[in-house]
């Protein structure tokens, strides 16, 4: 598997933020996706993984308070909502992220 770096993370709109990968690949980030998939024990049971927030209690129009980089692997989202424990592995994201024509 090829890892591959953070150049530079840019806020897009209130929802939704960019991170431009050291191969140049532009993926986006939808804050509200972020957060349905948070992998926090508040968000997951650390035993079961079953989700413990329910989806469709969380609102679409959620912003970030912070994105707080963690080392050099991973960001702290701090959401609106109140979660802010979640790590998003750079592995993750990159796997996740949507490019935008």
């Amino acid at each position: 598997m090829e890892i591959f770096g953070v150049k530079e993370i840019t806020q897009k709109d209130n929802h939704t933020f960019a991170i431009n990968w050291t191969d140049d690949k532009l993926l986006y980030y939808r804050l509200s996706d972020l957060q349905k998939n948070c992998p926090c024990a508040n968000c997951v049971d650390e035993i079961t993984g079953k989700r413990l927030q329910n989806e469709a209690l969380l609102k679409d129009d959620v912003r970030a308070v912070n994105v707080i980089s963690v080392g050099r692997y991973a960001l702290r989202v701090q959401f609106t909502s109140g979660c802010s424990q979640g790590i998003f592995g750079f592995d993750t994201l990159r796997m996740c992220g949507k490019e935008i024509a």
